[in-house]
């Protein structure tokens, strides 16, 4: 499971180990990239945030073991140094940089191994289509295992905003699904309702809506 692994990365980064660091990196920078240029609107000064809380993230290792809920931990670090950032600069986002997909996030779910390298590329292309912030809150909520609550608070809109755009997300991909499915009519590809049951599920309760 993720959260065993990020722990596992933890517990060897309070030892000093700096290759786990470099997994860790790995793993949350280009989601956390992402976040700091919805606030900050620029390349450079994105990169630089988030090399910044990383590197603090070392500095204070041997605490991150004491933190409970992690993704959402190094969320609030991104955010709180973009808007420590706005401020310093006195600068407000500019709209004019659209190098927003310059970073594609990757979509790797261990539970999708089983589903073929075609159908998993279409999902992927089809979460990359939706708009920005369509996009960056299906990864938080899927990928990142944040509530709804937590996306509200991090991207400051009302949680009723996030499950609305979950609701465009959920049906975009599914419009996508069917239309692909289609194309395969003719076959046995259980896979695809398999992938179906996965994205329509809900994190709120504990079993699938079938």
């Amino acid at each position: 499971m993720k959260d065993t692994k990020i722990r596992h990365w933890i517990q060897a980064m309070a030892a000093g180990d700096s290759q786990a660091f470099k997994l860790l990196f790995d793993e949350y920078y280009p989601r956390l990239y992402h976040l700091a240029f919805y606030y900050l609107r620029s390349d450079v000064i994105s990169e630089e945030v988030v090399s910044d809380v990383f590197l603090k993230l070392w500095n204070n290792r041997k605490r991150l073991v004491e933190i409970e809920h992690l993704d959402f931990y190094f969320f609030q670090a991104v955010k709180n140094q973009s808007l420590t950032c706005l401020k310093k600069e006195a600068r407000l986002p500019q709209t004019d940089e659209l190098s927003s997909k310059s970073l594609r996030i990757e979509y790797n779910e261990p539970e999708n191994l089983l589903i073929a390298r075609e159908l998993a590329a279409m999902i992927e292309e089809g979460i990359s289509q939706l708009p920005e912030k369509c996009e960056m809150i299906f990864r938080m909520v899927r990928e990142d295992g944040m509530s709804y609550r937590e996306v509200a608070e991090l991207l400051e809109i009302a949680p009723k905003t996030v499950e609305n755009q979950m609701g465009i997300a959920l049906k975009k991909l599914k419009t996508a699904l069917d239309q692909y499915q289609q194309t395969k009519a003719k076959s046995s590809f259980t896979p695809l309702y398999y992938l179906f049951i996965l994205l329509e599920w809900d994190k709120s309760i504990d079993i699938f809506l079938l």
